[in-house]
């Protein structure tokens, strides 16, 4: 059941189409609406610099109890992802499209939800000793947000199951990109793809090399799962289906840097600067030692499903690791890379050993591979009210709240340190 819900989930939204648009903090941010426009004599055409968008992000729960007992019948989490208020007048499709798709994400989630406390209700009741809580998240990403392309993520969990679905919009049409839209001979991709996975966990496997080709060949293009990111694309595969089950969901990302004669030239131009939302558990591929090759960072925690906490965090990049007791309700990591070519992960989490579970912001350094932590401060994400608060896209447009101001929004910019600081 928990699987055709998922399907029913990733089948609902691969049919809406989006449109993207972008934007910056405030009238005294540095970036602020002013794209650097040179006019072309023969074609008379304008070209703006690539900017990144501005996007809200909304938290929504339902706890189900029986009565008073103890056992909780049915957690279910999902977030969802929409355009700021602030761009709708410019880009009316796109918030029109991320709305339409809104309602249908929730109404989907609502559904499992309901659906979940029926069974949960009857099989509690039949045998409560040996009943377990009827989980399922669903984690809505922004991959890429700029003003040529936007991927989403949503990152799905159950008891069960985890699966990746991914959505990628052209910025400049609105339209969700086809795969051959952005790869310019999916021919090459098996061969590559291959390489990467054999690389990892396999030496010389012949049924993978045969399973990779099959897979592309056997697979419709609709029904790959891969996102558009800032440095080349991402794939998803399930278990099973490029590599043994045992070994879980494949993830392999296949860059620009490394392959940029693959790629449709208009979707590898990117902005200097950027943040990338991670999920846990995941590997997440970029250049982090300057070598235009890409490096594995991934960002897990231990997490107690009685209490509902995480009770460690882990880093782990191809030549560092760092693990720390944790202690916090929820774990929120993102990728920030600089104008300076520096890389830095931003852990966003609330504590939960104080009475007002204070938000707390951690930073890491991530130059030439080593993890170091660089800081750490009372600071969230800024709340827009009814549990939507502004998504991080821009590392020099940073909508923050601060526990020097009085927990009041500023708008932040990221030092060469990685640190977070206010314009004054």
């Amino acid at each position: 059941m928990i699987m055709d819900k998922l399907n029913r989930i990733i089948g609902i939204l691969l049919t809406l189409c989006f449109m993207v648009a972008f934007t910056s903090c405030g009238e005294d941010s540095p970036q602020e609406v002013t794209p650097n426009e040179t006019t072309q004599t023969a074609e008379n055409e304008v070209t703006e610099e690539i900017t990144v968008l501005s996007l809200n992000k909304e938290y929504i729960s339902h706890y189900e109890w029986y009565e008073d007992y103890p056992e909780m019948l049915v957690r279910s989490e999902y977030t969802d992802i929409t355009l700021d208020k602030s761009m709708e007048e410019k880009y009316p499709l796109l918030a029109k499209a991320l709305t339409e798709t809104s309602v249908m994400r929730k109404r989907t989630m609502e559904e499992e939800k309901d659906n979940f406390i029926v069974t949960a209700t009857e099989e509690f009741l039949n045998d409560s000793e040996d009943f377990s809580t009827y989980v399922s998240t669903l984690d809505v990403q922004a991959r890429r947000a700029d003003s040529v392309a936007v991927s989403i993520v949503e990152d799905y969990n159950s008891e069960t199951d985890r699966a990746f679905n991914c959505l990628n919009y052209d910025t400049e049409s609105g339209k969700l990109l086809a795969l051959s839209d952005v790869v310019t001979d999916i021919a090459k991709l098996p061969a590559i793809v291959e390489k990467e996975v054999t690389s990892r966990i396999f030496q010389g496997d012949t049924d993978v090399e045969t399973a990779i080709p099959d897979y592309f060949k056997n697979t419709s293009e609709e029904d790959i799962t891969w996102g558009l990111e800032y440095n080349g694309i991402t794939f998803y595969f399930e278990p099973g289906a490029v590599a043994p089950s045992n070994f879980g969901i494949q993830v392999v990302t296949v860059t620009f840097a490394e392959h940029p004669d693959l790629f449709n030239e208009k979707y590898t131009a990117v902005p200097d600067a950027y943040v990338v939302s991670l999920p846990l558990l995941s590997p997440f591929f970029t250049d982090l030692t300057g070598d235009k090759r890409a490096d594995e960072l991934t960002v897990s925690g231990n997490y107690d499903p009685d209490g509902r906490y995480y009770y460690t965090l882990g880093i782990n990049s191809e030549s560092s690791s760092y693990e720390v007791d944790w202690f916090s309700y929820d774990l929120n990591p993102y990728y920030v890379r600089t104008a300076y070519g520096d890389s830095f992960l931003y852990v966003f989490s609330e504590e939960s050993e104080t009475e007002d579970r204070q938000m707390i912001l951690c930073v890491f350094s991530l130059k030439n591979g080593e993890i170091k932590q660089v800081s750490e401060t009372d600071m969230g994400l800024l709340y827009r009210g009814n549990n939507v608060f502004a998504l991080p896209t821009d590392p020099d447009n940073l909508l923050l709240c601060d526990s020097d101001n009085n927990y009041s929004d500023a708008c932040f910019y990221v030092n060469k340190n990685g640190i977070p600081t206010a314009y004054k």
